[in-house]
């Protein structure tokens, strides 16, 4: 039987999660028979873990697709692939400390997104080690029923197949005006 399956990523943000990294390590050290793979990005290396700097975008999805647990930072763009592949990835959100991020997104995304349950979150150290434990026991859901359309993207879709009517003389000229106005001040 092989091992395990950990994949983690800080994400490639030009800021380091260190972190991330900081909590992982321990649960790592204690767990030494779960392959962890780490994409670390700018930040620094994790002890015990198969690192890389960035994976190829197909590689790091495939991998996704095989763990039995997933930890990603709480970015949108990882957790909607996630959610492409039917996954509930364990996020931990950066947060405006340290210079992990520049203001508190992650943390109101991620909340938002932990109450429809697409993630798991974890904003303590204990939580994450929490959920990894409960993942690899199989007491924690890491796979997503198919999810359903959101209403908003299906009135979006809508809305842009539509044709929209033909503005007016009027608002054309006015438009325009207003965009000759702006370039002119520009310059």
């Amino acid at each position: 039987m092989s091992a395990p399956l950990v994949v983690v990523s800080a994400g490639t943000y030009h800021l380091p999660f260190n972190r991330l990294v900081d909590w992982m390590e321990p649960w790592v050290k204690a767990n030494d028979g779960v392959h962890v793979i780490m994409q670390h990005g700018p930040s620094r290396e994790l002890p015990g873990a198969e690192n890389h700097d960035i994976l190829p975008y197909a590689a790091l999805l495939e991998l996704c697709a095989l763990a039995q647990a997933i930890v990603l930072q709480g970015g949108a763009g990882g957790v909607m692939d996630m959610r492409q592949l039917r996954r509930i990835p364990i996020v931990v959100p950066r947060v405006p400390v340290d210079d992990e991020v520049v203001d508190n997104h992650q943390l109101l995304f991620t909340e938002r997104a932990a109450e429809l349950n697409t993630i798991t979150r974890a904003t303590t150290k204990e939580q994450l080690w929490h959920s990894l434990d409960a993942a690899l026991a199989g007491t924690l859901q890491t796979y997503a029923a198919l999810s359903e359309e959101t209403p908003g993207v299906a009135n979006l879709a809508v809305a842009l197949a539509e044709v929209p009517p033909p503005l007016g003389a009027v608002d054309r000229l006015r438009r325009l005006s207003r965009t000759s106005l702006d370039l002119a001040a520009r310059r």
